[in-house]
């Protein structure tokens, strides 16, 4: 059974790709934190639950 050596990360992304992937990420989890901020103010608005 031949051993492989991996060069760079485990996912097999470039450097770049991560880089864009994170920028993706990032922009995707800020744009659903909005959303879902602005849902629980709508919602308390509505009908408050404290």
């Amino acid at each position: 059974m031949a051993t492989e050596t991996r060069t760079g990360s485990l996912t097999g992304l470039t450097d770049a790709e991560a880089k864009e992937f994170h920028a993706a990420f990032v922009q995707g989890f800020i744009t659903f934190t909005a959303i879902a901020i602005v849902a629980h103010i709508l919602v308390w608005i509505w009908r408050p639950w404290l």
